[in-house]
């Protein structure tokens, strides 16, 4: 049979009455229609979609696709014959809603026969299982449970959940990859969190289940998923650990598409969620968590560093102990009682301290330790990074068949997240037989140890409720960084964490999130851990609800400095200042800002502010002589460079101050003296400065001498120096002429 394929000019394939296109052009569909549907030009966006869509749209596509260009035709209608509608803007929106959907519809079609993602790829295989639907895998699931809780004949056999796990893989699938659910698939996900099997379908099941409805979520924008994970965060027949899970994915889905505009139904649930006791506690913890976890790659290489130039200064046997991973100071004073006062005296110990308190504060110390366990199989599946660690988990079963009580210990960690209680357990089946006993004695012979101090942890969190919901959403972010950041083909899914997920930056949430205590927490977060941003938005919004305060303008104009808004946070200490009457802090933060920013004579008004409450303080005086000199008031920065010298006889800082400033009011010869005085520790810019001296002075010879030491000793290119100075040569009365011969005599007379 002859190939019916051909190529279309464009690049498309076309095969029978179907085309097929390069991903490449189904983005720049996307990019350009969505960018003409928030731009206003709804017409052209429509147009385009329905030469998009000619031979690949469902009849659910195409209707909509009518609906929206019939209700768009109404309103054109509406405003050329004048007609008032005060409900315009949000039909407008609504219609901006519905054809971004379509577009992410269309997209997802077009790219599902030849993708190859992992996403297109289980949507391919899970379509060849015809007549397959998520009601019935689920039916089926709730089956074999119920069959397992009457199986007493294999309830020794670690491997007897096996089928229930390879549904449950199937079920987070299909959530994942389905798009949109159907109201049978809704159904379905709604039987497995029904209170008649709270007692058959463990926790476990349902955070899979609510992983599959967020990373769904993260792939194209979906009302109805952001309204289930709502609901589930709702319910308060629910156990925390699903509530929070839900309110997570919900709300890391809106920072993924904060640019859209957000359906009148989220809004609504977002009003009925911030009546929640809970909610403000628990989205100021899961702002700080998702920003908290930008920080893991820095905390790792950070302790990886100091942990190995620590651990060059100490004892060598000492030091392959602790590579070894023997860190118990009982074991250490066992071999030797002096390695325990150098181990208190080195800086590997202050590494230890750092670390105690990075984990104390909630950071992430343990992502660079589990990374490499990460490539186990078990991580292969997307599924599984969701899963609640649970030691009847068939692969954690078998490993406690051989070893005993492993799954137990280790699931009793507080200090581990779910990822990484798997990567400890799984990995021990790839650990040779004979180190693998020494290493489970061990843990075994701590897990006392391990359990009191989670007796202990259980009942600070009974005691702090607020706390105890801040730790279940630690190690969940912990978890969801690690997929994000380790699983196999991350580079397939929506980088979560490439840059810092700022919950407040997405308008539906900031505009209910009001509460001036949790704002001042995630502000003061944001700060100390230097998210600028964050910070000075935060802080900002807070300025706005509360009674104005020192304290916090002069975070806000700081945050605002570091954020690289130099104008904005000169403004924001002029407020600051008015508040604070004028504190010292801020008078310097303010005199720096206007140096930066070229307002000269601004700075140094307020350098001599500081200057006069630090009459002593030589850094004040040399600064405010930088400040004067910049501002052309050369007369006040040599007094100040003077004061300078004589409050720091031992820097050679004052004096080229002074020297460029006798240089700048043509006092050449004295210029040259001064700067003869510390030459021996001068640097390039001294010698060529020198020179400019010299020169000016008429001593050619030494001149020449000072230009070469400049262009040859520092290698620096003599002209180009020379004509960036051209302006202050001239002032001297040095001809641009002059400025040449001297160039050459320095590149070639001294040659001669």
């Amino acid at each position: 049979m002859a190939d019916t394929r051909a190529i279309a000019p464009s690049g498309m394939v076309f095969v029978g009455n179907t085309h097929y296109m390069k991903p490449s052009e189904i983005t720049a569909f996307k990019t350009d229609t969505v960018r003409a549907v928030r731009s206003g030009h709804m017409y052209e966006a429509l147009e385009s979609m329905r030469a998009f869509a000619a031979d690949r749209a469902t009849w659910e596509i195409q209707n909509e696709l009518d609906s929206i260009a019939q209700s768009y035709a109404f309103m054109l209608d509406f405003i050329a014959h004048g007609a008032n509608d005060p409900a315009q803007a949000h039909v407008y929106e609504d219609l901006v809603i519905r054809a971004l959907a379509v577009v992410d519809n269309l997209v997802r079609r077009a790219l599902i026969p030849e993708h190859n993602t992992l996403y297109y790829s289980v949507v391919r295989t899970l379509s060849t299982r015809h007549g397959e639907s998520l009601g019935a895998i689920v039916a089926a699931y709730v089956a074999e449970l119920r069959r397992l809780n009457n199986d007493f004949a294999t309830i020794a056999d670690p491997r007897r959940t096996v089928v229930a796990e390879g549904m449950l893989n199937d079920i987070f699938n299909r959530l994942w990859v389905t798009h949109p659910l159907t109201a049978a698939d809704w159904q379905a996900f709604d039987t497995l969190f029904e209170a008649d099997l709270d007692a058959l379908v463990p926790m476990a099941t349902r955070a899979v289940a609510l992983g599959g409805v967020t990373l769904g979520a993260l792939e194209f924008y979906d009302e109805q998923r952001l309204l289930r994970l709502f609901n589930i965060y709702m319910s308060d027949r629910l156990v925390p650990e699903l509530r929070l899970r839900a309110l997570t994915g919900a709300l890391t889905a809106m920072f993924r598409y904060k640019s859209r505009p957000v359906p009148k139904s989220v809004r609504q649930a977002l009003a009925t969620v911030a009546s929640n006791p809970d909610w403000k506690s628990d989205f100021t913890a899961v702002c700080i968590e998702l920003m908290r976890a930008t920080d893991t790659e820095r905390i790792s290489n950070k302790l990886r560093s100091q942990m190995a130039d620590s651990m060059r200064d100490i004892d060598p046997e000492l030091r392959d102990k602790l590579q070894n991973g023997d860190f118990s100071a009982e074991s250490l004073s066992e071999i030797n009682p002096e390695w325990q006062e150098r181990l208190a005296h080195s800086e590997l110990a202050d590494t230890f301290v750092e670390m105690h308190r990075v984990q104390a504060d909630g950071g992430d110390v343990f992502m660079a330790s589990f990374s490499s366990m990460k490539q186990l199989p078990f991580f292969n599946e997307p599924s599984h990074w969701f899963m609640p660690f649970y030691t009847s988990y068939s692969g954690v079963a078998e490993i406690d068949g051989i070893e005993g009580c492993m799954g137990q210990v280790v699931d009793e960690m507080p200090i581990l997240c779910d990822s990484d209680k798997y990567s400890v357990v799984l990995s021990m089946s790839m650990i040779p037989e004979s180190n693998r006993s020494m290493l489970v004695e061990s843990i075994k012979a701590q897990s006392n140890e391990i359990m009191n101090a989670v007796r202990m942890g259980r009942e600070m969190r009974d005691s702090d409720a607020a706390r105890h919901r801040a730790g279940i959403i630690n190690h969940y972010v912990q978890d969801l960084y690690r997929f994000f950041k380790l699983f196999r083909r991350k580079g397939e899914f929506f980088a979560v964490f490439a840059n810092v997920p700022y919950l407040l930056e997405v308008e539906a949430l900031g505009s209910i999130f009001a509460d001036e205590e949790a704002l001042e927490t995630m502000a003061q977060f944001f700060f100390d851990h230097k998210q600028w941003h964050a910070a000075a938005h935060a802080y900002a919004r807070l300025d706005s609800l509360a009674m104005p305060e020192a304290a916090r303008s002069q975070k806000l104009a700081y945050a605002t400095e570091m954020d690289g808004r130099l104008d904005e946070a000169i403004s924001l200490y002029d407020e600051a200042e008015t508040l604070d009457g004028g504190s010292l802090w801020t008078l310097k933060r303010l005199a720096s800002a206007l140096r930066r920013a070229g307002h000269r004579d601004r700075a140094a008004d307020y350098y001599r502010r500081v200057a006069e409450t630090e009459p002593d303080d030589s850094t004040v005086a040399l600064t405010y002589g930088y400040a004067l000199t910049e501002a052309d008031r050369l007369a006040e920065a040599e007094a100040q460079f003077r004061k300078a010298a004589y409050l720091m006889p031992d820097s050679v800082k004052p004096l080229r101050g002074l020297a460029w400033v006798q240089f700048r009011n043509r006092r050449y010869v004295e210029a040259a003296e001064t700067y003869a005085r510390y030459m021996e520790h001068g640097n390039d810019g001294d010698w060529l400065n020198y020179g400019h001296a010299l020169l000016a002075a008429g001593d050619t010879q030494r001149a020449v001498e000072a230009y070469g030491k400049y262009a040859f000793q520092f290698v620096k290119d003599i002209e180009a120096a020379m004509m960036a100075d051209a302006r202050y040569l001239a002032d001297a009365g040095i001809s641009p002429d002059a400025v040449m011969l001297m160039v050459q005599a320095v590149k070639y007379g001294m040659k001669n």
